[in-house]
């Protein structure tokens, strides 16, 4: 039996910084009435933290971009099919431009040279660009950290910049500062729609820069918006990417994917049954880490991952000798590393402990407070061991199956657990496990007194202790996750 949601928690919130100098006032562009939670949920799905520019991610913040302008009664933009392989930066400078073009205001001609180093130094800082000085007959300014692309840093600074935003100098009450991102992002700058030769940008971006608390090591961006004289060396132009939008667009993705961790990885068609059936070998109750029972169990595993065409899984050799907490922590890794995606570095005291409170009161964990980026938590009763406990939740964990949560076909917790067992867990932070057993802690009819099983998935920003157990260990061990059959998707 296996129950409880998945919960996912995200703090890292995009802090953005905004200076106007020398700007003349901007164009007479309307805020919105309020901000605009993004159409699709792209953050519920793009990675928590870090940079995130694969192709679905970019398709569903382009889907939120679409729905956000048709309120204010704006077309679709059209955006090159390539834009989630461009730089960043890139990819910043052809959004703001898209969205002033579909506004009637003149767009960037291109990126400077000399801003783009301007900004690529605030980038590393963490900080408002310079004044780029008195070439510049009118300049803005911005900073922002925790954006996963270009297209997410458009979408904080036109739609989610009002009150109750988070944005620095707004409040939840109107203030000065409210929506001043949205007016410099479209600032005429003293040129008409038809006279644009003078404006250029620069950009600077910093993967891992932000300096923020909170945010400590993910994206730092920084950008400069100018009206020159002579525009001088462009790195890239507006030209270039109307250009490449010709040879094909981005079409926007205007639903969350269905059906698969954000990892990209699918569920199952269905629940898989275990073959061999090894509840008829391994003991009907209890704990059992016997040689015959870890065997029949990891049979079974690779039954089920041969469908798949995941490479057999192979467990370190003192497995069996490990408390079940450490066999949660190979077994869980292993089914990621397997696919692709990055192992959990070790488990930490800490991240045990909140595990076993929902060991104890046969429930998911609580998630864990602090420095947590992101968690997933999960729960089994009446495992016999914990390979047995991470089968249910990678391969029955469908309708008809154990999981509490799934009381029917398509109900939103069909296939919850392994999800959270193969989501995305972005390139910011430690990704740390927490795991935990009571051994008669399930209190759930027809398993009461049986095995509660219990793990927290986390990724956070600074490491809540040592690790007690590591990955490390397991591959001395020879846990081998090392040949990957099914490379992680794109």
């Amino acid at each position: 039996m296996h129950g409880g949601l998945v919960l996912t928690v995200l703090v890292a919130v995009p802090v953005l910084l905004s200076a106007c100098s020398r700007a003349v006032p901007a164009a007479v562009v309307t805020n919105p009435p309020a901000n605009q939670p993004p159409n699709p949920d792209y953050p519920s799905f793009c990675a928590p933290a870090g940079v995130d520019v694969r192709a679905v991610c970019v398709g569903l913040v382009l889907g939120a971009l679409d729905q956000a302008g048709a309120a204010e009664g704006l077309p679709p933009l059209a955006l090159p099919a390539t834009i989630a392989a461009m730089p960043v930066a890139e990819q910043v400078f052809v959004v703001v431009d898209a969205e002033r073009v579909a506004r009637h205001l003149a767009p960037f001609v291109g990126m400077s040279v000399a801003l783009d180093a301007e900004a690529s130094r605030a980038a590393v800082s963490a900080s408002l660009p310079a004044d780029p000085g008195g070439q510049y007959r009118a300049a803005d300014e911005e900073w922002i950290g925790g954006a996963v692309n270009g297209l997410d840093v458009v979408d904080e600074w036109l739609y989610d910049d009002g009150p109750g935003s988070g944005v620095r100098a707004c409040g939840r009450s109107a203030s000065s500062g409210c929506w001043a991102d949205r007016r410099i992002v479209l600032d005429s700058l003293g040129v008409g729609s038809s006279g644009s030769a003078g404006l250029v940008m620069g950009v600077g971006f910093d993967p891992t820069g932000d300096t923020t608390a909170g945010d400590r090591g993910g994206t730092s961006l920084a950008a400069v918006f100018a009206a020159a004289v002579q525009p001088g060396p462009l790195a890239y132009t507006w030209a270039a990417a109307r250009r490449a939008t010709a040879r094909g667009q981005l079409a926007p993705i205007t639903r969350l994917p269905s059906g698969e961790a954000t990892s990209g990885i699918p569920d199952p068609p269905g629940n898989i049954p275990p073959v061999p059936a090894y509840q008829r070998i391994c003991a009907p109750s209890g704990t059992d880490s016997s040689a015959s029972c870890l065997a029949a169990v990891l049979g079974a595993v690779n039954h089920a991952r041969a469908i798949e065409g995941v490479r057999p899984m192979v467990l370190p050799t003192d497995f069996g000798q490990l408390p079940i907490p450490e066999q949660l922590f190979v077994a869980v890794n292993l089914e990621r590393v397997d696919r692709g995606l990055p192992p959990f570095l070790g488990l930490t005291a800490a991240l045990d402990a909140d595990a076993a409170i929902g060991a104890r009161r046969a429930q998911d964990p609580p998630i864990p407070p602090g420095h947590v980026i992101s968690a997933d938590t999960e729960w089994a009763g009446g495992s016999v061991n914990g390979l047995d406990a991470v089968y249910g939740w990678m391969y029955e964990d469908g309708a008809n199956s154990g999981n509490l949560d799934c009381p029917h076909a398509g109900a939103p917790g069909c296939w919850g657990h392994r999800q959270g067992i193969l989501d995305e867990f972005g390139t910011v932070g430690t990704v740390a496990m927490g795991a935990a057993i009571d051994p008669t802690g399930d209190t759930v009819s027809g398993d009461r007194g049986g095995t509660s099983m219990t793990a927290v998935l986390a990724v956070t920003d600074t490491l809540p202790g040592p690790f007690v157990y590591t990955w490390a260990q397991a591959v001395a061990a020879g846990a081998d996750g090392g040949a990957r059959s099914a490379p992680r998707p794109a």
